[in-house]
This record gives C-alpha cells, structure tokens and sequence, in this order.
C-alpha cells in the first residue's frame, strides 16, 4: 500500500477546495436598470453555484 500525505488524500476522499470569482452584472428589473453583484463559486467536482447580491449602480459601471 502506497502511503500519501493528507494534501493527496483529500484530494481523493473529500476535502473543501473552493474557488470563487466575483463580478458584477446588470439586469432589467420592472423596466429599471439593477445592478448586482455575483459571486461564482466552483468546488472540486465542477460543481458551481452563483450568489447575487443587490449592489450599486456604479458598480456595473452603468452610473447616470
């Protein structure tokens, strides 16, 4: 049997690498400019999930 450090068992049998991107975007929302900002999540299995969060008009470089 091959002895492996933890770093390679976790990589096997579990472990909680995570990696995620901020942005942000802008939607239509009852016919008014929103911005919001979307945090991409992906863990180790390609599995990605999305977070939005109101944020500031600025942010989306959409500023009037």
């Amino acid at each position: 049997m091959k002895k492996m450090t933890m770093t390679e068992a976790r990589s096997i049998v579990g472990g909680t690498f995570q990696t995620c991107v901020d942005n942000y975007t802008s939607a239509l929302v009852n016919n008014q400019t929103a911005c919001f900002a979307v945090k991409t999540c992906t863990d180790k299995n390609g599995v990605e999930t999305k977070t939005y969060t109101p944020a500031a008009l600025g942010d989306c470089g959409n500023a009037n």
